[in-house]
């Protein structure tokens, strides 16, 4: 066999058969019709003779061959980007085109303003959208590129994802400075007793704050009563000033309305570590220039804002 038979594109489609195990999914990854990739794969099979992906009772599966060309297509890529990437230094005045940038509602409101403000400064002809975190699918739509950047709570991601943590947070249990049953500290007797303004993003049962704060009263057999349910952190701090329910979230948020809903701050009365923020990018956009640009002002930017908040007990923390 001569490589003068293959066709670049071919190496694209192989790639997303092999991530994808399904013509189908392949085809939309690429943008591409499903005969056009069934074609494709025909084609790979015939270049590589093998059949790459065979059905099973689960399902479609890679062979043996298949499962070895998946770390050589991925190099090959990457060598084929090398190739044809731009020589010359990035220049951020010179970028076009659109961003997308994932983020939980309370990291937009700390770090959205502040992003796009540098953005425009450094890179004005870059339209940037941010939009809110949905995890149901939020690694899908990075490998088709229709999400660059996620910032948010990231357990772990798929191998074609990188991490790099941002910034630390605590928690606080608020409740509004006119609450008829709570003054001065918040005993988890009282915290069991009142009930609570849950938050999560759509499609999520429980934020990780509430999930923590769940676990730890699950391992004392405890749970807490609800109120009410929001799926924008955003409105929880409004609602506890309007009420006599109570809400956990992270310590800078409540902070920001402490003075102007009349809340109060509390420690909560249960075993809770600070958790990370991360940011999450697909292999695709690792070693592009504009992406490695966007990403070390995001890291800026984070910084810029611990700093502004002095490192004060409860606020971000550099991770």
């Amino acid at each position: 066999m001569t490589t003068q038979r293959i066709e670049v594109s071919l190496l694209f489609c192989l790639e997303a058969l092999l991530a994808e195990k399904s013509v189908t999914r392949a085809a939309n990854r690429l943008g591409m019709s499903q005969p056009g990739m069934s074609n494709a794969l025909s084609r790979l099979r015939e270049l590589t003779r093998d059949p790459l992906l065979v059905r099973t009772g689960r399902g479609m599966e890679l062979t043996p061959r298949a499962v070895e060309l998946t770390a050589l297509v991925k190099t090959g890529l990457l060598v084929l980007e090398d190739i044809f990437s731009d020589p010359r230094p990035f220049e951020p005045a010179r970028a076009e085109g659109t961003l997308t940038v994932a983020m939980s509602d309370s990291m937009a409101l700390l770090l959205g303003p502040q992003l796009i403000g540098r953005f425009d400064n450094a890179a004005p002809q870059l339209c940037v959208g941010i939009q809110r975190l949905d995890h149901t699918n939020l690694f899908a739509l990075m490998a088709e590129g229709r999400i660059d950047l996620a910032v948010g709570y990231a357990t772990s991601v798929p191998e074609q994802m990188y991490a790099s943590d941002l910034l630390v947070q605590s928690l606080s249990a608020i409740r509004s400075a006119r609450h008829p049953r709570i003054q001065d500290r918040l005993t988890l007797e009282a915290f069991i007793r009142e009930r609570h303004v849950l938050t999560a993003a759509p499609n999520v049962a429980l934020s990780w704050a509430e999930s923590s704060v769940a676990e730890a009263l699950k391992s004392r057999n405890l749970v807490r009563t609800v109120g009410a349910r929001v799926n924008s952190i955003l409105l929880a701090p409004e609602i506890v000033s309007a009420s006599a329910l109570l809400c956990t979230m992270p310590t800078w948020l409540a902070r920001r309305s402490e003075a102007a809903l009349e809340l109060r701050l509390h420690e909560v009365p249960v075993n809770i570590a600070p958790f990370k923020t991360t940011m999450v990018w697909h292999e695709r956009t690792h070693r592009q220039p504009l992406h490695q640009w966007v990403r070390a002002a995001l890291r800026e930017v984070v910084h810029e804002v611990c700093a502004d908040f002095g490192h004060r007990d409860g606020l971000p923390l550099l991770a």
